[in-house]
């Protein structure tokens, strides 16, 4: 049995597309029947999708299995993936330095990465009480 595909109204980007996280990641344009993309890497739930707001092109995904995934669509497949300690529940890009993005995680921490070096976390905002269940950034920064 498939997983439900799960929207968010976050969700759609300035380009007219839509990411729906489930077994699998799909994009979805309003004037089509089917995915224009579909991607799939490892066998957990995608739970949380962002489109990049200055690169349309360039996608993250959080799942179950504690990755985090980075998509391009000019690809036919992934382009990398990190496993953290934890489950990432949500993903957000900064709109003022694209290739940045944060991820909220349940060890109560949030954790900032460069989408071209994910060796190490650039930054990890620390001292929230309990699991962090989303994240955002001001439109500015």
């Amino acid at each position: 049995m498939t997983q439900p595909m799960i929207p968010s109204s976050r969700l759609l980007s300035m380009f007219g597309r839509m990411p729906f996280a489930g077994a699998q990641v799909d994009i979805w344009t309003h004037n089509r029947s089917h995915p224009v993309n579909s991607f799939e890497w490892g066998v957990d739930t995608v739970i949380s999708v962002r489109f990049n707001p200055r690169e349309p092109n360039l996608l993250a995904s959080s799942a179950n299995d504690r990755s985090i995934t980075l998509y391009d669509l000019r690809m036919a497949s992934p382009m990398r993936k990190m496993i953290m300690m934890t489950k990432t529940n949500s993903i957000c890009w900064n709109p003022m330095e694209p290739m940045n993005f944060t991820a909220a995680n349940e060890d109560c921490n949030c954790y900032s990465y460069d989408a071209r070096k994910l060796d190490e976390a650039k930054c990890i905002h620390k001292d929230h009480v309990s699991a962090v269940m989303d994240i955002d950034y001001s439109p500015t920064g």
